[in-house]
């Protein structure tokens, strides 16, 4: 079964058309309906779609959890999940699917940086190119647009992938676990429009929270370069400082006690930093070998 999935939050003006379209290339349309104020949920059923309304606006990260958990329950060979604000093509479905199938990869990601056609602003393609190094930099392969929304996956994708993150970095989280479990990934370009206001959040704060997440996500997988190097260098700094002071204390020259207490402040957290990546590499260590 070929399942789209569509994560909206009001999105009345555009649901409606994305849904038919997208019904000409899968078995099924589902519609998570993410606590809309406006009619986007009845829009959607009456377009075919079958809806699934969250209580309260929980976040896109959410909705997708909500789409994998419905796409393993109706036991789905392939879900494409677009979003509906109309900034995806439907009809470029057939391109993710398609190569999905016929390369015998797990996860198809739509890009938008493959050709220079997409019409991507500036300051939002600079904003993703940052958080793009910081996803390639914890996964064990490549992408040009790690924050695409447009993707497809196979049924041992659906399977492996459960997703946490209840906001937009949910879709660098899915890379990494991506990564993690060993799933085979390919991209194809694809064209978007930005016509209209396709995002509800300010996208300074919004891509900062997002990167913020997805170190978190790269720290935990790579500990020694993100913890335990800082930790080192910290404890260096600290012990030289200390020796400083304790040599101008011995030789009764002048002493500084702000030094002294930068020392030990500096060994301290250098000390913690390397204990925390000592634990993360060994929780790590042992979850690839259970896996």
């Amino acid at each position: 079964m070929k399942l789209v999935g569509i994560p909206a939050y009001n999105e009345e003006k555009t649901i409606g058309d994305i849904v038919k379209r997208s019904l000409q290339y899968s078995d099924r349309v589902i519609v998570i309906d993410d606590g809309s104020s406006d009619d986007t949920a009845n829009v959607a059923k009456q377009n075919g779609a079958t809806v699934i309304s969250h209580q309260k606006n929980q976040g896109y990260g959410a909705a997708v959890i909500t789409l994998f958990d419905r796409a393993r329950k109706e036991n789905a060979d392939i879900l494409t999940i677009i979003d509906g604000d109309g900034q995806h093509d439907p009809g470029q479905i057939p391109l993710l699917v398609d190569t999905l199938q016929e390369n015998n990869v797990d996860v198809v990601i739509g890009s938008r940086f493959l050709d220079d056609t997409s019409g991507t602003p500036g300051y939002r393609k600079r904003g993703i190119k940052i958080i793009t190094s910081a996803a390639n930099f914890g996964a064990d392969f490549k992408v040009s647009d790690a924050q695409s929304g447009f993707r497809s996956y196979s049924k041992r994708a659906i399977d492996s992938i459960h997703p946490t993150e209840t906001g937009m970095s949910v879709s660098t989280e899915i890379l990494l676990k991506i990564s993690n479990k060993g799933l085979s990934v390919a991209e194809v370009p694809i064209t978007v429009s930005y016509n209209g206001e396709t995002s509800t959040e300010h996208p300074v704060p919004h891509g900062i929270a997002v990167l913020m997440n997805t170190l978190k996500f790269v720290s935990v997988k790579h500990p020694i370069p993100f913890y335990g190097f800082p930790g080192v260098a910290l404890v260096i700094i600290g012990s030289v400082l200390g020796y400083q002071f304790l040599d101008a204390y011995l030789n009764k020259q002048t002493i500084f006690l702000g030094s002294l207490m930068a020392s030990i402040i500096l060994f301290l957290v250098g000390t913690i930093l390397c204990v925390t990546a000592v634990i993360l590499f060994s929780m790590a260590t042992l979850i690839r070998e259970k896996n």
